[in-house]
Parts: C-alpha cells; structure tokens; sequence
C-alpha cells in the first residue's frame, strides 16, 4: 500500500508538469497514459517510457515534444530529489560508506542547483518549445510530493525487512535513493536493474549483512514491479471503464 501511495504522488507529478506546460489532461485518461507508459522503463534504455506516454498523449492533441519535455523534467526531478535524500542521508552520518566527506556535500550542491525555477523552465523551453509554469512554489509543490513517495519507499523497506529498528529508516531510504539515482543514470540496466540492487547492497553493508540486505533489495524490487503492473492495470482499466460509460452521441 506504500509503494502504491509513493507511485500515486509520481503519477500526479507528471500531470502537474503536463500541465505546467500547457497540455492539462483528464486526472483518469492522464494517470493511464503515465503508469502504462511506466511499464517502458522495463525495456533497455530510459526513454521508452517517454516515448510510450508521448504515443498516448497525442490521442489528446499534445505534441510528442511537450510530452517528452515533461518526461524528462520528471526523471530530472526524480533524480535531483533522490540524490539530495541521498546526501542529506550520508552527511547525518546514518548512512556511512567508505566515501569522501566532499562527495555527499557537492550531491546537495548540485541537487538544490538541479531544482532551481531559473534553470528547469530554460531546459523545458529549449527541449519542448514551451516555458513551464513553474516558479518557487511550484517547484515546493514538486519536492513535497517527491518527499511523499521517497518517505513512502523507505517506511516500506523498513516494514519488508522484520526486525529492522525503525533508527534504520533514514539509511535504508538513504541507500535506496541513491540507487535510484544510479539506476537511472545507467540507462542500458532496464529499470536500473542490477545497477541500484548493487549500490542499495553496498551501501547497507555496514550495517546489515551482505546476505540481508541483498534479499532486502530482491524483495523490494518484486513489490515495486508488482506495485507498476497493478497500477498500469487499475488506471488502464479506469481510463477504458470512464469511456464506456460516456452516452454516445446520436448521428
């Protein structure tokens, strides 16, 4: 049910920033065209998602570069919130890697520069020919919801793995966080798998062992695939359900 709530909040993210540049959709017909676009994050490469959510959006008249504006803002945004997690994790000294004290203090340095309105709407404008509108609350309401499902992915681990002391939270959404990051980055891992399974494992190290955190990080990676497919299915079913139900129209 977290997982679930944590993809709710990614899923009303990405219609936010459709709708920040201009290509406001049906909240149902909206969340179909995400989580079942969701399921090209599966496939080699990270931009099949895209282009699948890009295929959908244009049975609504949105032009494929405004939705892949907005696809790409949303993986920036994903990647820029999970390595501020991340180095706000290890600079707690909850989670303490073999790293250089430097390395997690330039991660939220280039985080908070990631998210900054000035820069995020210039790269919307030049990749999808329109300038979001998002100023300084939009971008707060970007991190609470990103927060959000953050928060939700790691009470999650901490529930999936028995025993686990509820002071462990931070490391284990520290640790997972990362590894999205990582994940995202390698784009030939589909879905970052194997890639952030790894740094979620190396991570942990320290503070479980190599066997328990390993099947931490199968477990949890079973229930988010679980948690995509069930989504993709509930909100396709809901979009082809709203349609049916709408009275035709009489020639």
């Amino acid at each position: 049910m977290l997982v679930l709530l944590g993809l709710t909040a990614t899923g009303v993210l990405w219609l936010r920033l459709m709708a920040a540049l201009g290509a406001e959709l049906p909240f149902t017909d909206g969340s179909a065209m995400f989580f079942v676009g969701q399921l090209g994050k599966y496939i080699p490469g990270s931009v099949w998602s895209i282009g699948a959510q890009a295929d959908r959006a244009r049975r609504h008249d949105v032009p494929p570069r405004v939705t892949v504006a907005a696809g790409l803002l949303f993986l920036g945004y994903n990647v820029d919130t999970a390595a501020l997690v991340g180095s706000l994790a290890l600079i707690s000294g909850r989670l303490d890697p073999d790293w250089p004290t430097w390395v997690p203090w330039v991660g939220l340095v280039v985080s908070l520069v990631g998210l900054a309105p000035p820069l995020v709407r210039l790269l919307a404008r030049k990749i999808g020919g329109r300038e979001p509108s998002l100023d300084l609350a939009g971008t707060g309401a970007v991190v609470v919801l990103l927060a959000l499902a953050w928060a939700c992915y790691s009470v999650a681990l901490v529930l999936l793995a028995p025993g686990t002391p509820w002071h462990d939270l931070v490391a284990l959404g520290g640790a997972f966080t990362i590894g999205y990051a990582v994940g995202v980055v390698i784009v030939f891992a589909p879905a970052g798998v194997g890639a952030r399974e790894t740094v979620f494992v190396l991570l942990l190290t320290p503070m479980l062992s190599v066997a328990d955190a390993t099947a931490l990080a199968l477990v949890a990676r079973v229930v988010h695939t679980a948690a995509d497919a069930l989504m993709a299915a509930g909100w396709s079913y809901a979009a082809r359900s709203r349609i049916l139900s709408e009275p035709r129209s009489t020639p």
